[in-house]
């Protein structure tokens, strides 16, 4: 193995470099990304996340269709699109953050009981 940077692979992976919604995806979620690509590049999301994007897309478009039908998705469904949300900074504790900073449960500001006096 030779020393020094690895050699560029040729894809722009820099922070500029938004997520290239690929031609495979059906209309609804299509639908999805638009709605969401502005709150995932907002998190860092680039060109190298495209497909896990186009994924999360995907799935979401077939629970918002089944959702729709009246019925529900299956599990599996909804806890693959719940991580994938969680990896893309949409869901999960880095989707409440505010102002860009991480949420940290144990800081005084976030105790609600924080500002209560002593007993």
């Amino acid at each position: 193995m030779k020393r020094g940077p690895k050699p560029k692979t040729g894809h722009d992976t820099g922070p500029a470099s938004k997520p290239v919604m690929p031609d495979y995806l059906t209309a609804a979620a299509k639908d999805v990304w638009l709605d969401e690509i502005e709150h995932v590049v907002a998190n860092g999301i680039n060109n190298s996340h495209s497909t896990l994007f186009a994924t999360y897309c995907s799935i979401e478009a077939a629970c918002r269709a089944i959702f729709a039908t009246g019925e529900v998705p299956r599990a599996a469904f909804l806890s693959e699109k719940r991580k994938l949300a969680e990896l893309l900074g949409i869901g999960g504790l880095s989707g409440r953050t505010t102002n860009g900073t991480n949420a940290n449960p144990l800081s005084a500001e976030a105790n609600p009981y924080g500002a209560l006096p002593d007993a």
